[in-house]
C-alpha cells in the first residue's frame, strides 16, 4: 500500500514538473513564416481589418467555395464571400519539398445567407522568404 501511494506521489511530482519545461520549449519554438502568413490571413479576413490583410495577400484572392467561385480584394476592402471565426487545424502542403499551402481541417463561409463548414486549403505563394496567399478552395464536406 505504502509502495503504491509512493509511485503517485512521484509520478505526480514528475508530471507537474515537466509540465513547465513543456510549455516553455513551446514558446521557444519559432512559428514557420507560411503558417503565421496563413494565421494572419484568417484572422484578418474574419475581422475585416483590411489593412493588415494585404500585408500577407496578392492585390486579389479567389475563393472557390464548393462550385462557387468569389473574390476577396483587401485594396478595395471588398469580398464576395465571408468567413466566420473560428478555424481549426493548420497543416503545411508541400509539392516536389515546396511548400505550396496550407490545409485547414475546419473554416465556416458565409455566402449571403448560406453557410458551409468544412476542409479547406490556403494557396501559398513565397518571394524573397515572404508568404502570400493566393487563393483559397473549400469543398464540401
Amino acid at each position: 500500500m505504502r509502495i503504491g501511494r509512493a509511485a503517485i506521489v512521484v509520478g505526480f511530482a514528475l508530471a507537474v514538473g515537466a509540465a513547465p519545461a513543456v510549455a516553455q520549449q513551446a514558446a521557444v519554438m519559432p512559428v514557420p513564416p507560411h503558417i503565421e502568413a496563413t494565421r494572419t490571413f484568417l484572422v484578418t479576413w474574419g475581422h475585416q481589418r483590411w489593412a493588415d490583410l494585404q500585408t500577407v495577400t496578392t492585390e486579389r484572392v479567389t475563393v472557390t467555395v464548393g462550385s462557387g467561385s468569389y473574390t476577396l480584394e483587401p485594396g478595395a476592402q471588398k469580398s464576395d464571400v465571408r468567413l466566420a471565426l473560428p478555424f481549426r487545424g493548420l497543416s503545411t502542403v508541400r509539392t516536389d519539398g515546396k511548400i505550396t499551402g496550407v490545409r485547414v481541417d475546419e473554416m465556416v463561409f458565409k455566402v449571403g445567407d448560406q453557410e458551409m463548414r468544412g476542409p479547406a486549403m490556403v494557396d501559398l505563394a513565397e518571394e524573397n522568404g515572404l508568404f502570400r496567399v493566393t487563393g483559397v478552395t473549400a469543398t464540401a464536406p
